[in-house]
């Protein structure tokens, strides 16, 4: 921080939570605080922590973060959902617009309301003061965000670095947060990528940024995809924005769309562990072919089996050589006469196999 924050206690009625906390889906940014305080009603699981400060207090070794905004007042930087809990419980009227009240085993009593009323925080005086404590706190730290927030704060503190020129903004980043310039620019690479899909294509990238973005991320991790999407794997933010600028629309809406349902089925590409067969299968035009016509990836990947047939096959000729030429050197045992007629009956089996398969093809030629 570029200066040393201050504690004081302030309000809870003059706290807001914050509609541009990284952590909240994308189409919260920049709420009001009804919406923001419904979704953390709904998704934060408050009740606990609603009990707990009844029954025990706010806990004062562990202060709310906030900055003062010119325009909405005290805004809390670290510790919005404890804001929630307390708004709900000291009966907020945004809690009171969304008809929220708080389940309690014991009633709250006056006491206990009125110590709650007034919670310390550290103050910093801007916002950029407190970006490198939620950075190394949320990426690299204990309490760590969901794959899709921390890309999207790695891509504004990166944004940011790079209007202040920075030199290297993947690695400035990184050094802050405690990783390393590629996970960086793999996360930015990322999310960049479906936000270029949504607003320059007009593609519909919601259930993969919300629901897929572990397996979208590991995507982008695979030579293979980003070849076949158009990216030319450059290492610079700059040279990282024109790639992202430069991708396939078709072959982008098409990685898209395999990561998301259809017609009430599971994706196509479902599992990270998957991805690397999947980018071989798109740069396979048998395997592709089969990807297209039958919706299964699993079918497909025997597309791209069949298509190291061939190479495996010389594999096992150049070890069956090598064989032969121990063999030159070794003395007649019965194992050994065994072995060689099991491999032998295996050998005509797989030739009668492969002529079979020719049959078949000049007889559909016919």
């Amino acid at each position: 921080m570029t200066a040393a924050p201050v504690r004081q206690d302030i309000p809870v009625g003059e706290l807001h939570l914050d509609p541009d906390n990284p952590r909240l889906p994308e189409q919260l940014q920049g709420a009001d605080q009804v919406s923001l305080l419904r979704y953390l009603h709904q998704e934060a699981v408050l009740d606990e922590l609603i009990r707990s400060f009844n029954d025990n207090g706010f806990f004062p070794h562990e202060p709310l973060i906030a900055h003062e905004d010119p325009d909405l007042g005290w805004v809390v930087l670290e510790g919005n959902r404890r804001l929630a809990a307390l708004m709900v419980l000291t009966g907020s009227p945004e809690a009171r617009d969304l008809g929220l009240e708080p389940a309690l085993e014991a009633a709250m009593t006056p006491g206990r309301l009125e110590e709650l009323s007034m919670v310390p925080a550290y103050v910093v005086a801007d916002r950029e003061d407190v970006h490198l404590y939620l950075g190394f706190r949320h990426i690299g730290g204990i309490k760590t965000w969901s794959a899709e927030s921390k890309a999207r704060y790695l891509m504004q503190e990166a944004d940011r670095a790079a209007r202040r020129k920075a030199e290297n903004p993947f690695l400035e980043v990184a050094r802050r947060v405690g990783s390393n310039s590629q996970g960086v620019r793999n996360s930015y690479t990322a999310i960049a990528l479906l936000r270029h899909a949504r607003d320059e294509f007009g593609l519909q990238v919601t259930y993969v940024l919300h629901n897929r973005f572990g397996v979208w991320t590991r995507c982008m991790n695979s030579p293979d995809v980003r070849h076949y999407i158009g990216l030319n794997g450059a290492r610079s933010y700059t040279g990282v924005c024109k790639d992202i600028a430069s991708v396939q629309r078709d072959q982008l809406q098409e990685v898209i769309g395999d990561l998301s349902p259809r017609d009430g089925k599971r994706p196509i590409l479902y599992d990270s562990r998957d991805a690397t067969v999947y980018g071989q299968v798109l740069m396979h035009p048998v395997a592709h072919k089969i990807l297209r016509r039958h919706g299964n990836l699993q079918v497909a990947r025997q597309g791209v089996q069949l298509a190291a047939l061939p190479e495996r096959l010389r594999e096992l000729r150049e070890r069956v050589d090598a064989a032969r030429e121990e063999a030159q050197q070794a003395e007649f045992t019965t194992e050994i006469g065994d072995a060689a007629e099991d491999l032998w009956r295996s050998t005509r089996t797989l030739r009668a196999t492969i002529q079979a398969l020719r049959t078949d093809e000049d007889e559909d030629e016919e």
